[in-house]
Formats: structure tokens, C-alpha cells, sequence
């Protein structure tokens, strides 16, 4: 494993400027100048509502009033790309599904994030109306007149509200083979873009994740069966307007 310079441990994972470095056996912490203090609530929103394993958090760290890490449950297992379950991580989708909310954010009220890589925050929203008019004036602010038309009418504002996890890729998701060749989900990490978001919304952000695992594609349509395909191809049309 690589080495941290500014702190002595393993570096479990890097993207971009942020870091995942095992500080202990039993303790990790997540590095980055732009970490979001909300993620801190969702994982304690889901570890207080639901039975998925999430990393306990044990400190934050801030500086000027920033988030700039994370300390953590080093959690045990291997990265979903090595292994494959499946009823598992449906039951737990499930869960999440089954937690109903009344606004368009994270979870204490933290904001809405449109997208992982070019973030554009904003909210929370009080309802799907304002938030598809934040989307068509931030996430697509250069779209023509007669394409947000199609867009508006694509986006329809009677959809239920859920807590969502919005990075539901392999990377995310731990899972361990070690008892009697049995395979079980050790946790799901990475909690930071999580919130409350309109039903289709975890189906878009995990069918975008299609990339790291030649069989992913057919793999989450066992934990995720085909369904708002208007939604996702409106949501992927419009990214390609857009910033994100």
C-alpha cells in the first residue's frame, strides 16, 4: 500500500485530492479540502434508522470552518469488484427506500448536490418543483428555450421523496468471503452525497456507475430492475447540457 506523507498509515483509496488512510487497525480517516460536514449526519442517519453497516464516526476535524477530515470504523472486507452479492445490498436498498421525506436534500438539512465530480449545491428544496428548477437553471443554465420545454415536461413533480444514497457503485460497497465461502456485505461507504432525492434519483446516479466492472450493468439490474427510464434519460440528456 502507498504511503501518506502528512499522516503515517495506508492509503486505502485516493480520487483527486481526497483520501481514505487506515490510521490503526481499527480506525480510518477520509482527507480532503472540501469534505462536506453533512456527510457526518448521514451516516449517523443511517446507523440510527436502518441495519446497514455503516463506519461509526468517532471525530471531525476543521479548519477555517471546513470540514477537513473524517475519523472512522476501519471497516472489514473486500471492495464489491473482487466479490458479487446481491440480495444483500436489494434488502438494504429497501431500507432506504422505506425512509420517506418531505424535502429535496441531505440529511439535517443539508443541500442537494447534483453531481460527485463537478458538484453544484444548493437547497434544500421544499419540493421537486423547486428543485427541477434549480436542476434546468444550474445544471443545464445553457439550454435553449424549446429543449427546457422537453425537459420540463419530461421531469414530472408528483414523485415520492426517499433517502438515497447517490453513489451506489462497487467501490462503495465492502463485502467479505471469509466464513464458509459465504459472501456478506461488511459495510457501504461513502455516505457524502447521500440524502433525501425524488424515487428515481438512486437509479440514475447507480445505472451512471456502469464503468469499473465489465458485468456491473447486468449485475445491478438484480438490485435495481429496469424502471424511470423516462426520468433517466431526461436526467442524462440534460447532464450533457450542463456542468455536470
Amino acid at each position: 500500500m502507498e504511503k501518506d506523507n502528512s499522516e503515517e498509515g495506508e492509503i486505502l483509496h485516493s480520487l483527486f485530492a481526497r483520501k481514505i488512510v487506515r490510521i490503526s487497525d481499527s480506525l480510518v480517516v477520509k482527507k480532503g479540502p472540501d469534505l462536506r460536514a453533512h456527510e457526518v449526519s448521514n451516516l449517523r442517519f443511517v446507523a440510527a434508522n436502518t441495519t446497514i453497516p455503516v463506519p461509526k464516526v468517532h471525530d471531525v476535524q476543521y479548519e477555517n470552518g471546513k470540514v477537513t477530515a473524517i475519523i472512522m470504523d476501519n471497516m472489514p472486507g473486500k471492495r464489491l469488484d473482487e466479490l458479487s452479492v446481491a440480495e444483500q445490498l436489494r434488502d438494504y436498498i429497501t431500507q432506504l427506500r422505506n425512509l420517506k421525506g418531505t424535502y429535496i436534500g441531505g440529511a439535517d438539512g443539508g443541500t442537494a448536490i447534483t453531481d460527485k465530480y463537478i458538484s453544484i449545491e444548493g437547497g434544500p428544496f421544499e419540493s421537486e418543483r423547486m428543485f427541477k428548477k434549480w436542476i434546468l437553471e444550474d445544471l443545464a443554465p445553457g439550454l435553449p428555450g424549446i429543449y427546457q420545454h422537453f425537459a420540463e415536461h419530461a421531469l414530472t413533480n408528483d414523485h415520492e421523496i426517499f433517502f438515497t444514497h447517490s453513489d451506489f457503485a462497487t467501490r462503495n460497497i465492502l463485502v467479505d468471503d471469509s466464513d464458509s465461502g459465504k459472501c456478506e456485505v461488511t459495510a457501504i461507504l461513502d455516505w457524502e452525497w447521500s440524502g433525501w432525492y425524488q424515487e428515481y434519483w438512486e437509479y440514475y446516479k447507480a445505472y451512471r456507475n456502469l464503468l469499473p466492472m465489465p458485468d456491473w450493468p447486468d449485475y445491478l439490474v438484480r438490485i435495481f430492475p429496469p424502471k424511470y427510464e423516462k426520468e433517466y434519460i431526461a436526467m442524462s440528456w440534460l447532464s450533457g447540457f450542463g456542468r455536470s
